[in-house]
């Protein structure tokens, strides 16, 4: 048998991001900024079939970011938790440990999607927080997406975790995905138009990414990089068009 001894949860909580609109690019540049801006660096899944490779300026600024290859593909099935719960593993531990704080915390980490459970494990973990994207999920089944992403309970998880979620949507969402999230960005291009010049809407939690004031995607990410750092030499984005 175990004695389970976990950790405190993080002093700096999680949460979960949405980015939604037009301009799969400009989506990646600020899920991307942010995500180092506020942890330092991030895990990254692509939602797309395998048969579509995400854009060109896309996936440099996800594997720049993420120092990973291309991010591994989400089939619909890792929606779905593992299946291990609670009882799967009370048998391995200390009978005054069964009903700790630290197995619960466990028992609603496990019912997390496969997906998150396993871009978590692999993710750097700076200050005891980590970092992970999901790119493209409109193109997931959406009832399976709402089912994993539109309930409260996993973005309660991610909180107390320290785990801070980035999704990416082309389109726009249902009411039953956005609710959970606790910011929401809007992004709004056209073809022929450079990432900087997309404009970025804060639907919800104005005032808690820290970035610049400003309507353009240029404007909020002044410094052009993924470093988020003013005294580091910030790596530059690649100017592009919206597909």
């Amino acid at each position: 048998m175990t004695d389970l001894r976990a950790a405190d949860p993080p002093a700096r909580p999680g949460g979960s991001v949405l980015i939604y609109g037009e301009g799969e690019s400009p989506m990646a540049v600020l899920a991307s900024a942010l995500a180092h801006r506020e942890v330092g660096g991030f895990r990254w899944a692509d939602g797309a079939a395998a048969s579509r490779l995400p854009e060109t300026e896309a996936l440099r600024v996800l594997e720049e970011g993420s120092g990973q290859g291309s991010g591994p593909r989400v089939p619909a099935e890792e929606l779905l938790p593992p299946g291990a719960v609670q009882s799967d593993f009370r048998d391995w531990l200390e009978l005054d440990a069964s009903d700790s704080e630290a197995v619960l915390r466990l028992s609603a980490f496990l019912r997390l999607p496969s997906v998150l459970q396993l871009l978590i494990a692999r993710a750097p973990e700076p200050a005891g927080r980590v970092a992970i994207v999901l790119t493209n999920v409109d193109a997931l089944p959406i009832p399976a997406l709402e089912n994993a992403l539109g309930q409260p309970e996993a973005h309660d998880t991610m909180r107390r975790e320290g785990v801070l979620l980035f999704v990416t949507f082309r389109g726009s969402p249902s009411v039953a995905l956005r609710t959970p999230f606790d910011r929401i960005y809007r992004i709004e291009g056209h073809r022929g138009q450079m990432w900087q010049e997309a404009t970025v809407t804060v639907e919800r939690g104005e005032g808690a990414d820290g970035l610049s004031p400003g309507r353009s995607l240029g404007e909020r990410l002044p410094w052009l990089g993924l470093s988020g750092s003013a005294v580091e030499t910030p790596v530059a984005i690649p100017r592009h068009r919206l597909r």
